[in-house]
């Protein structure tokens, strides 16, 4: 099926005194034969600007950013690796920043094929949706969940006031993007959070069939049986620990969606949950399956956080046309994150976390572990100790990933509870 091993070739030995792998030729060539294919309805140039500034970012992740580690452009530039002066690099990053010709908008089936591979099995595949902010400008942010993080898939940019249509237009492009990019036989599973859970959001995922689960807000009137109650009130009867499914729901006092309805009261959380799900949709879509999906939805919250903390994007100077410069600079930096994260789940991650973690006492969020797969692909990257071994297993995993493997398709290490 086009799948490879994670660990199908051990990494070889460095030399003392071979050039180090990130210095030379290897990761450029390595990377382009990953995203030029990946990414080839995008134009000639904007893939070779694609290798070099995704190239700048794995370098970048050698300085162990995070706090108050505030990207900027300047950085990024100096670690281009194009001839000329430093000033030479900056002007080319600006040049590739507002390059009208290139909207990341066309990059989504990229995404999707550097996650999925090129020949995935039948599947169902979560695809959370939420926005943040980053600067001034608004992204909203679809990714799969991987390993307590997500994996980007396609995202959208934008300011408010909007100039032209409206929000809610807006995100069902990028809806009706993500799932026209899906392959054959791949579903997708949609999870968003309550600021999505409008009755045309409803009715648009019924018409086209999709799975979807979308926590509802508590001030909804919904019908069951003939009666109508807030959802806030069906919510505040749910037993601890027992998830109740009720089925021939109408929400909305208005516009009387038909829905299944899946409540759940977690002791750890502060406020139960109300899943709006398909109508008779238990056979596709069962309740512990629905409870158990939706759990999964904090992990775009650890991905905001990881872009704009730990990788320190929030840190950009943009000081115009902000949301298209924006865009084309995180489709590089979300491939860039991708890599990072495959190269922390590898077995050179675990090996690292067995030597440095300190596991809780008592679990969070369900688990025990401190530290994720970003800090453990960073830190692989960025310490003398690790770092030729690690940047040798990631030239692996892009020679992989040349073949169509996709990166949920390796066969990675056990992630300890």
């Amino acid at each position: 099926m086009g799948r490879r091993p994670e660990t199908a070739a051990p990494p070889a030995p460095v030399a003392a005194n071979a050039p180090l792998p990130w210095e030379g030729p290897a990761l450029r060539e390595r990377l382009a034969g990953v995203i030029t294919p990946t990414f080839g309805p995008l134009r000639r140039s904007v893939r070779r600007n694609l290798v070099v500034l995704t190239e700048a970012f794995l370098l970048l992740v050698r300085g162990g950013r995070s706090g108050q580690g505030r990207l900027s452009l300047h950085a990024i530039a100096r670690q281009l690796g194009t001839p000329g002066r430093p000033q030479s690099r900056y002007k080319r990053l600006h040049r590739f920043l507002d390059c009208r010709r290139f909207d990341p908008a066309g990059a989504t089936r990229g995404l999707v094929q550097l996650a999925l591979g090129t020949r995935p099995a039948s599947r169902l595949l979560p695809v959370l949706g939420d926005q943040t902010t980053i600067g001034t400008v608004q992204v909203l942010h679809l990714g799969t969940p991987y390993r307590g993080r997500v994996l980007p898939l396609g995202f959208r940019t934008f300011s408010y006031p909007l100039t032209d249509g409206s929000q809610n237009q807006l995100e069902h492009v990028a809806f009706a993007d993500l799932a026209l990019s899906l392959p054959a036989g791949v579903r997708a599973l949609w999870i968003f959070d309550r600021g999505y859970a409008r009755s045309g959001l409803i009715r648009e995922l019924r018409r086209a069939a999709e799975l979807f689960i979308i926590r509802g807000r508590g001030n909804v009137t919904v019908t069951h049986g003939g009666r109508a109650r807030l959802l806030r009130q069906f919510a505040a009867d749910l037993p601890p620990g027992i998830a109740v499914r009720l089925t021939h729901v109408l929400y909305h006092r208005m516009h009387r969606q038909p829905v299944d309805l899946v409540g759940y009261r977690d002791p750890a959380f502060q406020e139960p949950w109300v899943l709006i799900l398909p109508p008779d949709s238990e056979a596709a879509l069962g309740t512990a399956e629905a409870v158990q999906a939706y759990r999964e939805r904090m992990q775009i919250e650890q991905g905001h956080r990881d872009w704009k903390t730990h990788l320190g994007v929030r840190g950009l100077q943009l000081k115009v046309r902000h949301p298209e410069r924006l865009a084309r600079l995180l489709l590089a930096f979300a491939i860039a994150y991708a890599l990072v994260l495959l190269l922390g789940a590898s077995q050179l991650g675990k090996a690292l976390r067995d030597q440095i973690e300190i596991r809780r006492a008592r679990p969070r969020h369900g688990t025990t572990r401190t530290l994720s797969i970003l800090t453990l692909g960073c830190a692989v990257l960025a310490t003398p100790r690790h770092a030729p071994r690690a940047w040798t297993k990631l030239l692996q995993l892009l020679a992989a990933l040349q073949t169509g493997a996709g990166i949920l398709s390796f066969r990675l290490a056990a992630q300890p509870p």
